[in-house]
C-alpha cells in the first residue's frame, strides 16, 4: 500500500538508460546566486554511453548552454510551447537516463530540457560543481525563448539540487518535483533550502528504497505547509527508475507527476481570456 499525504497548494502560477543511487554527505554550505547567460548552439558532443542514447538525443534538439562559471552545459530539448520542464539527473549518470521520459513529456505538450550537470556526461569537466547555476541556466534558456512557466524535476542527487535551485531562482519556478531526494548531497542541504521555498513542491520516494522515504518526509516537513505534497509508494526503485518502473507504484508516481504538472503549468486566466 502507498502512503500519500497531500496538501492543497495555495500558490498556483505558472526515462531509461542509467540510474545511480545517491548517498547523503556532509553539512551544508551556502550556494551562490549569479546571473546566468544561456547560449544555444547547433551541436554538442553527446556522452559516450552508447548508440541508444545518441539515437534518442537525435530525436530532439541538442543545445550548448553556458553557465555563470563559463562552463559548457550539454542539453537536449524536446517539444515546444509555453509550459516547460527541466530534468536534472542523478549521480553516476547523465541526462541520457531522462531522455525516454523527456520524450513522453513532450508528447504530452510540454517543452522539455534534459541536461548534464557540469562535471557529468558531455558538460565541461570540473571539480568545483555548479549545481544551482546549471539548473538556473536551463530554466533561463526556456524563459528567454518563449516558455515562461517552468517546473524542475530532479532524481536523487538532481532532486536535492532542484529543491535548492527552486528556493533560489527568481522569479520563482512554477513548481519542483523531487524524486528520491537525499536531505544533503555534496554539502548541499535540501532540507534547509525547503524552508525558503516559495513554489509548490512534490516529494516522491519508495518505501523500500533505503532511507529515502525518511529523507523525503524530512524535507516535506521543512517545506511551507501550503506548498507541499508527499507521495511514498511501496517500491524499492530509486530516482528515474521509480518514475519509469512498470509497476503499480511506477504508475502511481507517473500519475502524481502528471497531475502536478497539469495543475501548476496550466495557462493563467489572463493568458486565455479574450476581450
Amino acid at each position: 500500500m502507498s502512503r500519500l499525504r497531500r496538501t492543497l497548494v495555495a500558490v498556483a502560477s505558472g526515462l531509461l538508460l542509467m540510474t545511480g543511487a545517491c548517498d547523503p554527505n556532509t553539512p551544508p554550505e551556502t550556494e551562490p546566486e549569479p546571473t546566468i547567460p544561456a547560449t544555444p548552439s547547433p551541436s554538442v558532443s553527446l556522452p559516450p554511453v552508447g548508440v541508444d542514447c545518441r539515437d534518442l538525443a537525435t530525436k530532439g534538439r541538442t543545445l550548448h548552454l553556458t553557465n555563470a562559471a563559463e562552463l559548457a552545459i550539454a542539453a537536449v530539448e524536446f517539444g515546444s510551447g509555453p509550459r516547460g520542464v527541466v530534468l536534472a539527473h542523478q549521480s553516476d549518470a547523465s541526462m541520457c537516463q531522462w531522455l525516454p521520459y523527456a520524450m513522453t513529456l513532450a508528447e504530452q505538450g510540454y517543452r522539455v530540457v534534459a541536461f548534464d550537470f557540469a562535471g557529468f556526461g558531455a558538460s565541461s569537466p570540473t571539480e568545483s560543481k555548479t549545481y544551482l547555476e546549471d539548473i538556473r541556466t536551463a530554466v533561463t534558456y526556456l524563459r528567454e525563448r518563449g516558455t515562461p512557466r517552468v517546473v524542475v524535476i530532479g532524481a536523487s542527487m538532481g532532486a536535492t539540487m532542484s529543491i535548492v535551485a527552486a528556493a533560489a531562482i527568481r522569479p520563482p519556478l512554477d513548481g519542483v518535483i523531487a524524486v528520491s531526494p537525499p536531505s544533503v548531497f555534496d554539502s548541499v542541504n535540501a532540507e534547509r533550502a525547503a524552508v525558503e521555498l516559495g513554489t509548490p513542491a512534490l516529494y516522491i520516494a519508495g518505501e523500500a528504497d533505503g532511507d529515502y522515504d525518511v529523507y523525503a518526509e524530512d524535507i516535506y516537513d521543512a517545506t511551507p505547509e501550503e506548498l507541499r505534497e508527499l507521495l511514498i509508494v511501496d517500491s524499492p526503485e530509486h530516482g528515474v527508475g521509480l518514475v519509469e518502473a512498470d509497476t503499480l507504484a511506477g504508475a502511481e508516481v507517473r500519475a502524481a507527476i502528471a497531475q502536478f504538472l497539469e495543475e501548476h503549468l496550466r495557462p493563467s486566466p489572463s493568458a486565455t481570456s479574450t476581450r
